[in-house]
C-alpha cells in the first residue's frame, strides 16, 4: 500500500502547518541563535507523518483527518545528512520518532546538538541550584532552561563587576547605547579635517521624541550639536549624491570617493567618532551630546588575546575586507571585544561552579563529558556553559561595529539582516549591561524560553562529518534539505561564530572546534565563494552530488518513501546551454541512483503563495519499485500523453496556478523513473534534463488544451 505522501496530495495542510510558526514567537528554537535556510519544523513534521501514514482509499476520513491520528509505528529512524540547525530533527522529536544527523558545518552541529540531543541527555532533570523537593516533576527540559536563567544572571553580575569602567552612566542615569560615525581626513591637502562618514544624522524618528545631530568644525575639530524635532531634509547627511563614498567635508567642501576611503581603510585610516548618547529613564529614551567621561570609557585598549580567523575576499557578501578590516575580530570596537571576552572567559567559571552544584544536588560525579553523552555532574555543567556559548554568540551579532542604528526602534540593529556581513559607517554601540534589544538580558530571556520548550520525547543523535565521506547509516526514513543555492555558502558566514564558539567549547569539543576557521568542503555549485573556475565547481559538484544520491539510496528503507527537499527556480526545468541548473543535477543523481520519483510538491505557506521566483519543493522517492522495461523517446512520449492527464487533473485542484507546473514535473517524472530506461533516436541514454524539458512540453500542451476547453464551456454557457 502506498503512502499518504505518495497517492493524495497533503498540501493544504502542510502549508498551513508553518502560518504559526514564527522563528519571532517566544520559545521558538530559531530565538536561541542565528542560521540561515532554516527547515521549518511544523510542516515537515506534517511531511514526516505522511510519509508514514498508509493512504486506505475506503477510508472515509479527510486528509486533514488522516494527518491528526497517531502514528502506528514509531519504530522508524528518520536520517538527515544535511541538519543545518536541526529543522528535522526537531520534527522528528515532536512526532516521537527517533532521529540521527550530521552536518558539516560545526557551528550547524553544535546548533542541532543544543536544539535536539542535549536536552534529551538531560530530560525531567530538576535544576541544580534549587533542587525541587515537594514540587511537582520536572518537564522536559524546563529544569536546564531553569539552570541556564539562574547561572546566566551570576554570569552577567560577574560581568558588571569587571566591566563596570567601561559602561559607565551618564549624569547618574544608564547609558544604553552610543552612536557612533566613521571618519577620513579630507582628501584637500590644505584641510586635513575629520569628514564624517554617515548616510543619516536622524538619530530618532519617534513622533514626539525626534532627535538629530549636526556636524560641525570648530577650530578645525570635528564636533556634533544635538537638536530636538525632526532632522531638516538638508541636514540629514553631508553625503554625495545616492551612492558610493562620496561624502562633502564640512570645511573646504572637498568630496572623498571610493577609492579614497578604501585606500585609508588599507591604511589603517579611518576613525571612530561619537556623536550621541542614548540613555532609558523610567521607559523613556533620552538622548545626549557625550561627555569627557563617555570618550574616555569607549578609549579601551585593543586586546591581545582575540580570536583569529580572515574574513573571505568577496565584496559582494563581505565588505568590511575592502576597508582594510580583513579578521572576525576587525568588526568589533576595541570595548566590544573586551566585553565580549570577558563572557567568554566566564564560561569556564560557570561551567565549574554548575558542576559543583549539581554534585551537591545529587547528580553523578561520574558519567563522562557531554560530548561522550555524559548524564553526570560534569557534562551538566558543560551543558549549560554550552547554551551561555550561544548566547555569547548572539551577543557578538548584537556588538559589532556593523550593526546599523534603527532610528524608529532607536536600537542597534543585528549583523545578519541579510545573508553578508556589511560595512557599517555610521553604527549604534548598546551597551550589552542594560535591558536593550541585543543585551544579555533579553537574549538570556529568549534563551531560557526557547530551551524550557524544546522537545525530549525521542532519541536523537547528531554527528559532525562530511555527507561525501561519511559513512551512513541502514534501513532509515531519508528526510534532508539540499543546501540552499546562493552565491554564497553558509561556512564563510558562520565563521562569525565559529571563532567565538571555538574559543568557548573547543575544550569540551575538541574535533568540532580543532580548526582555524569551518571547513569549506561544503555541497555547492558556487565558485563565488571558493575561487574555483566555474566549469570545475560545476564538475566537482555534480560527483559530489552523484556520491551523496547513491549514499542515500543504500541507506533507505524500501518501507516509506525518501523526503529530499531542494529549492527550484521557475526557469530550472527549461533548456540551456553549457551547464545544468543545480535542480537538474539533483533529479539526475536521484534518478542515476536508482531511486523512482513519485511526486515533487511545492512547500509554500499561504504567505507566500504564487509570489516567488523561487520555491521550496519537496520530492518523494521510492527505493527498490519494480520498473518497467526500457522505452524510446517516442514511448516517452505515447506514456505521457496517455497517462499524463489523468494524473494532473486531480492534483492541480490542490496548488494555485503558479505551482502548476512543480506538480507537474512530479507526474512526469513518475513516469519516466518508471522506466529501466529511455533511449534517444540516436541510441544515447535520455538525460533527466532532456526528460524535463519533454515534461515541460507537455504540461504546456496540457493546460493549454484544458484553458481552450473552459473558455469553450464558458462561451457555450453564455450563448
Amino acid at each position: 500500500m502506498g503512502k499518504l505522501i505518495e497517492t493524495t496530495l497533503p498540501l493544504r495542510a502542510i502549508q498551513s502547518a508553518d502560518v504559526g510558526d514564527w522563528a519571532g514567537l517566544g520559545g521558538h528554537p530559531a530565538n536561541m541563535h542565528t542560521w540561515w535556510g532554516r527547515t521549518p519544523i511544523s510542516s515537515t513534521a506534517e511531511i514526516l507523518k505522511a510519509a508514514i501514514l498508509d493512504d486506505d482509499p475506503s477510508s472515509e476520513n479527510s486528509v486533514q483527518e488522516r494527518l491528526r491520528a497517531d502514528l502506528p509505528d514509531r519504530s522508524v529512524t528518520v536520517f538527515d545528512p544535511f541538519a543545518g540547525f536541526g529543522g528535522i530533527p526537531l520534527a522528528a522529536q515532536r512526532l516521537g520518532l527517533k532521529s540521527i544527523s550530521g552536518d558539516l558545518n560545526p557551528v550547524a552541529v553544535m546548533l542541532n546538538k543544543a536544539a535536539t540531543e542535549i536536552p534529551m541527555q538531560f530530560a525531567g532533570a530538576g535544576p541544580v541550584h534549587a533542587p525541587l523537593t515537594n514540587a511537582a516533576p520536572t518537564v522536559g527540559a524546563e529544569g536546564l532552561a531553569s539552570d541556564v536563567a539562574y547561572y546566566g544572571e551570576w554570569m552577567l553580575r560577574k560581568a558588571k563587576e569587571r566591566l563596570t569602567s567601561l559602561y559607565p552612566q551618564h549624569d547618574g542615569q544608564d547609558v544604553q547605547a552610543w552612536l557612533w560615525t566613521r571618519t577620513v581626513k579630507c582628501p584637500n591637502p590644505a584641510c586635513g579635517c575629520d569628514v564624517p562618514l554617515a548616510n543619516s544624522y536622524e538619530i530618532s524618528s519617534k513622533v514626539g521624541r525626534a532627535a538629530w545631530v549636526e556636524p560641525k568644525i570648530q577650530d578645525g575639530k570635528l564636533t556634533f550639536t544635538l537638536h530636538q524635532g525632526p532632522c531638516p531634509g538638508d541636514k540629514s547627511s553631508n553625503k554625495f549624491g545616492n551612492k558610493g563614498m562620496r561624502f562633502r567635508c564640512l570645511s573646504c567642501g572637498e568630496i572623498t570617493s571610493d577609492a579614497y576611503v578604501k585606500r585609508m581603510g588599507m591604511q589603517h585610516q579611518i576613525g571612530n567618532h561619537l556623536m550621541a548618547v542614548m540613555t532609558d529613564a523610567d521607559g523613556e529614551k533620552r538622548f545626549y551630546p557625550p561627555n569627557e567621561e563617555d570618550f574616555r570609557a569607549a578609549e579601551v585598549p585593543a586586546p591581545d588575546a582575540v580570536p583569529p580567523g580572515a574574513i573571505p575576499e568577496n565584496a559582494h557578501c563581505f565588505r568590511p575586507p575592502s576597508f582594510g578590516y580583513t579578521e572576525y575580530a576587525d568588526l568589533f570596537t576595541p570595548r566590544q571585544m573586551t566585553m565580549l571576552l570577558t563572557f567568554s572567559d566566564l564560561l569556564r567559571d560557570v561551567q565549574d561552579k554548575v558542576a559543583s552544584d549539581a554534585f551537591a544536588a545529587g547528580m553523578s560525579p561520574t558519567g563522562g563529558t557531554l560530548g561522550k553523552g555524559g548524564t553526570g555532574a560534569l557534562a551538566y555543567g558543560e551543558a549549560i556553559s554550552v547554551y551561555l556559548a550561544l548566547l555569547v554568540d548572539m551577543l557578538a551579532e548584537h556588538n559589532a561595529f556593523t550593526c546599523s542604528w534603527d532610528n524608529r526602534g532607536c536600537a542597534p540593529r543585528s549583523t545578519f539582516r541579510m545573508q553578508t556581513i556589511p560595512m557599517q559607517f555610521s553604527f549604534g554601540e548598546g551597551n550589552p549591561l542594560t535591558d536593550i534589544s541585543g543585551g544579555f538580558v533579553r537574549l538570556l530571556k529568549k534563551t531560557v524560553q526557547t530551551i524550557a520548550k524544546l522537545p525530549c520525547g525521542a532519541g536523537s543523535r547528531v554527528v559532525y562529518g562530511n555527507a561525501i565521506t561519511a559513512e551512513f547509516p541502514k534501513d532509515v526514513l531519508v528526510c534532508t534539505e539540499f543546501p540552499t543555492v546562493k552565491e554564497i555558502g553558509l561556512a564563510p558566514l558562520s565563521d562569525f561564530f565559529y571563532i567565538w564558539l571555538r574559543r568557548s567549547l573547543q575544550h569540551i569539543f575538541p574535533d568540532l572546534f580543532n580548526q582555524t576557521v569551518i571547513p569549506k568542503e561544503e555541497l555547492s555549485p558556487s565558485s563565488a565563494h571558493y575561487g574555483d573556475d566555474p566549469g570545475t565547481r560545476q564538475a566537482h559538484y555534480r560527483q559530489d552530488l552523484y556520491t551523496v544520491c547513491k549514499k542515500l539510496y543504500d541507506c533507505a528503507t524500501p518501507d516509506y518513501p525518501a523526503l529530499v527537499i531542494a529549492e527550484y527556480r521557475r526557469d530550472d526545468a527549461l533548456p540551456r546551454d553549457g551547464a545544468a541548473s543545480a535542480w537538474t543535477c539533483l533529479i539526475s543523481g536521484l534518478l542515476s541512483a536508482g531511486f523512482s520519483i513519485m511526486n515533487t510538491l511545492p512547500l509554500r505557506d499561504k504567505r507566500t503563495m504564487g509570489s516567488e521566483v523561487s520555491t521550496r519543493v519537496l520530492i518523494v522517492c521510492r527505493k527498490g519499485l519494480e520498473k518497467r522495461s526500457g522505452t524510446t523517446r517516442r514511448g516517452l512520449v505515447s506514456s505521457l500523453k496517455r497517462e499524463f492527464p489523468s494524473q494532473l487533473k486531480q492534483m492541480l485542484r490542490c496548488v494555485a496556478p503558479a505551482d502548476s507546473g512543480i506538480v507537474a514535473m512530479g507526474c512526469g517524472l513518475r513516469i519516466f523513473s518508471s522506466y529501466q530506461g529511455v533511449l534517444n533516436a540516436d541510441g544515447s541514454k535520455m538525460t533527466a534534463q532532456d526528460a524535463l524539458h519533454i515534461i515541460l512540453q507537455e504540461t504546456e500542451e496540457y493546460l493549454m488544451r484544458v484553458s481552450t476547453e473552459e473558455n469553450s464551456q464558458n462561451g457555450t454557457g453564455e450563448d
